[in-house]
């Protein structure tokens, strides 16, 4: 007889949906390979009558959070909340981790900023806490760093990470476009959000920077300490010639000084970068350790089902898998400008 794990979603949204589905197609898959069986018990919704691409009438549904996280059912949260402000979501999380529940996460922004409060939570709390979606679309980059540091020291982490920016960036060199064109073809691809004010002007990259450093360098920098450059000031000229290109960077390396020198903004990349090649909707992050040298990952970086697969791999990991996070610290960090580093 197969274990049967509950799961209770918080939020049902464009990813919430396809990990649903995801679970619901991989019914016979889990249960044969890893003797399990995963049992929506209940749903975390906004509005129980909105139409949803799954079908969820065997599912209970509720506007009510605490029937998610205070049910002794359910065994582990999978949480898609999107919009919601982080607050409601650091809350949200902060209740299912007290209760005893495992979290697979996929918030950015509160992870950004409440990632380390969460992170020594799930320790106190001896549960497991998974987070990949976050950063990097289908890109095992969260799993890797996890894995990487032992032994070894992260020195540099680096790369492109927001797949609106560099939709519109590369489309404005390949089709000879506006910025405003590149932005209106995003939204139209799906690539780009109504408002996209956070990609465009450097916040949602700074934000997935965060997560990683916290991973690779086990390090907290402080938000404030970055000032992120924009890219809707991209001379539409500049992007009409051969060369350069140009694309949306975060760039953090370690200094002898014990601290951080960042950035987040449009680069020009140099003529043999590989981070030349990446376009449209694909992520590419470079992490250099003082033994292992420099490792390169690429894959999309946006995608509902791209987002939903990592989110189920994390699922499989929650319950197998028994990882306790090293201790993060707060960490100065210097803001470097775009003409301090080469990439």
């Amino acid at each position: 007889m197969s274990k049967v794990i509950g799961i209770g979603f918080l939020g049902l949204g464009i990813v919430g949906s396809q990990v649903l589905s995801y679970i619901k197609e991989n019914k016979d898959y889990v249960e044969e390979v890893y003797g399990m069986e995963f049992l929506t018990k209940s749903v975390y919704v906004r509005d129980i009558t909105k139409k949803r691409d799954v079908d969820t009438s065997d599912i209970y549904l509720t506007t009510d959070v605490t029937k998610i996280v205070e049910n002794p059912n359910v065994q582990v949260c999978i949480e898609c909340m999107g919009g919601a402000g982080m607050e409601e979501t650091y809350d949200a999380v902060m209740g299912a981790i007290h209760n005893g529940k495992h979290i697979v996460m996929s918030s950015k922004k509160c992870l950004a900023v409440y990632g380390t409060k969460i992170i020594e939570a799930a320790n106190q709390y001896n549960v497991q806490l998974r987070f990949e979606a976050s950063v990097g679309g289908c890109i095992p980059i969260c799993r890797s760093l996890m894995q990487m540091s032992k032994g070894d020291e992260v020195t540099k982490i680096y790369g492109i990470v927001n797949a609106t920016s560099t939709y519109i960036l590369s489309a404005m060199e390949s089709k000879k476009i506006t910025f405003d064109e590149a932005l209106q073809q995003a939204k139209e691809k799906g690539f780009a959000e109504n408002n996209s004010s956070e990609d465009i002007l450097g916040f949602d990259t700074l934000n997935k920077m965060r997560i990683l450093l916290r991973l690779g360098m086990k390090v907290d920098v402080d938000c404030n300490d970055v000032n992120p450059v924009s890219i809707e000031n991209i001379n539409d000229e500049s992007t009409n010639r051969e060369e350069p290109i140009i694309r949306q960077v975060f760039y953090a390396e370690k200094t002898m000084q014990d601290d951080i020198n960042c950035f987040v903004g449009p680069q020009i990349l140099k003529s043999d970068s590989m981070l030349k090649n990446v376009s449209e909707n694909y992520n590419m992050i470079f992490v250099e350790s003082k033994h292992s040298g420099l490792r390169a990952y690429y894959g999309k970086g946006a995608g509902g089902r791209e987002t939903a697969s990592v989110m189920f791999d994390d699922l499989i990991d929650v319950v197998q898998s028994n990882y306790r996070f090293e201790e993060i610290k707060p960490i100065g960090c210097n803001c470097l400008s775009g003409d301090t580093f080469e990439l």
